[in-house]
């Protein structure tokens, strides 16, 4: 992904989004199902048996098959709220070993335009080449900027959380994987023209690499918004 803009960049228009998951509208509609009927005959591992006491009887559907997942299955199921209009409930299903582990969002979960639509007219821009000591976590920042004539407005609540990786040879994020996501505050309003600057939580292990200029990636988590690759200089550090 190089811009917001771009093709890489984007969600279809035509979805929505709950929670994590764009899904099509067309599968939000019409009576559902009851849950037992849709997991029945499945062998699961559930951490408390009142996980799905409390869980709406009637009116599910999945929203995301196991089967685009061979090698690691996994199914979501959706049901309206009980007591909130434009809310869903949601149960996760995992496949681990030799069972279906269940967990559950009872939400409310509300359904939100998908991430394309909230993040219109956004870019995410590296200010300049930015400079660390090997052996060191960097501090790292990227400005977001509204680049559209019109106000940008955060209603959905959308936070500031930066993630970044440095890019290998084939362009691919280096890392363990392992993210730690810390608590951060929703994204303001944005005039037009308007930016600010966003933390990069790198999550490339960078202390162990060696000097030398690396490219960078950073994405805005909430909106799935991506930046194009920004240089990162490790340099020795000064020895007295």
């Amino acid at each position: 992904m190089r811009r917001s803009d771009s093709e890489e960049n984007q969600s279809d228009p035509g979805l929505v989004q709950l929670g994590s998951l764009e899904v099509d509208p067309a599968t939000l509609e019409g009576p559902g199902s009851s849950l037992w009927d849709l997991i029945s005959g499945r062998k699961l591992t559930l951490r408390s048996p009142d996980d799905l006491l409390d869980l709406p009887r009637q009116g599910w559907r999945p929203i995301f098959p196991s089967w685009e997942f061979i090698d690691n299955p996994r199914d979501v199921f959706a049901a309206p709220h009980p007591h909130r209009r434009n809310a869903w409930v949601l149960v996760f299903l995992h496949w681990i070993g030799e069972a279906w582990t269940v967990s559950t969002d009872p939400g409310p979960v509300p359904m939100r335009r998908p991430c394309a639509a909230r993040r219109a007219g956004l870019e995410l821009r590296w200010p300049a080449e930015q400079t660390a000591t090997v052996g060191t976590q960097p501090n790292l920042s990227i400005d977001l900027l509204n680049t559209a004539d019109h106000l940008w407005m955060n209603d959905v609540g959308d936070h500031m959380t930066v993630h970044g990786w440095v890019l290998g040879p084939d362009d691919e994020r280096l890392g363990t994987g392992v993210l730690f996501f810390t608590h951060a505050p929703p994204l303001p309003d944005l005039a037009p023209g308007g930016r600010m600057s966003l933390q990069v939580n790198l999550a490339s292990d960078i202390e162990d690499f060696a000097a030398g200029r690396y490219r960078v990636v950073a994405e805005l988590l909430d909106l799935q918004l991506q930046s194009p690759p920004g240089i990162l200089v490790l340099t020795e550090p000064d020895i007295p």
